[in-house]
């Protein structure tokens, strides 16, 4: 490559944010939301049009609930006899929220509130419409408060889940309290389980994975950050374009004197095997900016210290997430946010000089079938060429670039067949942009898996 560099994508948060708070801070306030803390949202859109949110959170918080806001500056904040469980909110367009009265958990002598259970920590929740059991299309991962065991559950509707079966065996022993976060990977048909676990004091990343959502195998680790001022606290998953993507909330824990102490970023990673993660962008990784006023508890933005995403399950562009203003261990105060992405361009290629044009060579590509995408974005006066080097009627002038409704170029060279071009030898391509980003190319190829690049 040549005269190249990353550049995150763009992601526009919804100005509508936060689209909910604690309940503790509305009006009649819902005293069985004292803080939703990390939240760890689980954000769907089914089938039939209804958002579902289902976020941790502590039903019982003491320090929140008997302290005001004005003498929260004099009062060290106290976790003591916290009770966490996990709470539920609905929407038919995805901004407007309702928190219904669920009839099914019991605070302090009523069952009129939005709880789905109680000591419970970190919960998960997986949709599969096409579920042949309908009794188990939502699909619940927990850890139990009681004894600390992992846990699952089935329903049919989202909201009346089946009582909690514990894992049989390979249930750690420590961690899994934050985002139990889970998926299905296509390649596999395997559920995986991407949890929280501790080493040597850090916190690390780790997956579980399981054919019936029942039994689970031995956890393993797979990511963990730089020290204690870059752990990964918690990473929902998903998948797009045979690349699994991480939403990671890296956590600085190391030095007090500075203003980042104690709250958490949310960054990018990508993987291509579950096992092994690396940076989307390793010289500036957030992937969404938090909120102004970091430092200001009552004063900064709701997402100004804190932001712990759902993976992007409730439409293509949509990311939901929990804010907090106040650092991670005292005072804080949590509301669910909406930002907007497109999972095409998150991450791209840009001009290191701006004066220069930019160049790469492709792995070599064999097709099948006679599509070849370019995506890329080309600003006022830019300009985009593939050719394949030394080879007669691929060269840039008779490549014809066709941009399409989605942004991608459709690549086609002119009286040449791809897929004859390839029968005998894969071949590599060579990309040149001037003023634009490239984010990726597709069509109907496979790579050529020879150890040796030969762009």
């Amino acid at each position: 490559m040549n005269n190249m560099r990353l550049k995150m994508g763009k992601v526009k948060k919804d100005d509508r944010s936060p689209l909910f708070i604690e309940g503790l801070y509305e009006n009649p306030p819902k005293a069985w939301e004292p803080r939703i803390d990390n939240g760890y949202p689980n954000v769907i859109l089914d089938d039939k049009g209804v958002y579902h949110c289902y976020y941790t959170l502590f039903v019982v918080d003491p320090s929140s609930t008997a302290t005001p806001r004005e003498k929260r500056s004099e009062i060290a904040y106290s976790t003591k006899d916290r009770k966490v469980g996990l709470a539920y909110a609905r929407s038919t367009d995805g901004i407007h929220w309702e928190k219904p009265n669920l009839n099914i958990v019991d605070f302090e002598g009523s069952k009129e509130n939005n709880l789905i259970m109680r000591d419970v920590a970190g919960t998960g929740v997986l949709y599969e419409p096409n579920e042949s059991d309908p009794n188990k299309r939502f699909k619940l991962i927990t850890r139990k408060e009681d004894n600390l065991k992992m846990a699952v559950a089935f329903s049919a509707d989202g909201v009346h889940f089946s009582e909690l079966i514990e894992w049989k065996e390979n249930s750690p022993v420590l961690g899994a309290d934050c985002h139990n976060s889970v998926f299905r990977d296509s390649r596999t048909n395997q559920y995986i389980l991407n949890t929280r676990l501790w080493a040597s004091n850090f916190r690390v990343q780790a997956i579980s994975r399981s054919d019936d959502f029942i039994n689970w195998s031995p956890m393993e680790e797979v990511l963990r950050g730089q020290g204690f001022d870059e752990q990964v606290y918690s990473m929902t998953v998903f998948e797009h374009n045979d690349i699994y993507f991480g939403l990671a909330s890296v956590y600085k824990q190391g030095d007090i004197s500075v203003m980042d102490f104690d709250t958490l970023n949310l960054e990018l990673y990508w993987s291509t095997n579950l096992t092994e993660w690396n940076k989307a962008v390793p010289e500036n990784n957030i992937f969404i900016p938090s909120g102004a006023g970091r430092d200001k508890y009552l004063e900064g933005e709701f997402d100004s210290a804190t932001i712990f995403a759902s993976s992007m399950t409730a439409g293509d562009n949509r990311i939901y997430y929990t804010g907090g203003k106040g650092r991670h261990r005292g005072w804080r105060e949590t509301g669910l946010g909406l930002a907007y992405a497109d999972k095409n361009r998150l991450v791209g290629m840009v001009q290191r000089y701006p004066e220069k044009p930019m160049s790469f060579g492709t792995q070599a590509f064999k097709f099948f079938g006679e599509e070849l995408y370019i995506w890329a974005d080309l600003e006022q006066g830019g300009s985009l060429s593939i050719e394949v080097e030394k080879k007669a009627g691929f060269e840039p002038e008779n490549c014809e670039l066709n941009r399409q409704e989605n942004g991608a170029y459709k690549v086609t060279f002119k009286g040449q067949s791809l897929v004859d071009a390839t029968k005998e030898k894969p071949v590599p391509f060579k990309v040149t942009l001037n003023k634009g980003t490239f984010w990726g190319i597709s069509g109907n190829f496979e790579m050529d898996e020879s150890r040796y690049w030969k762009g």
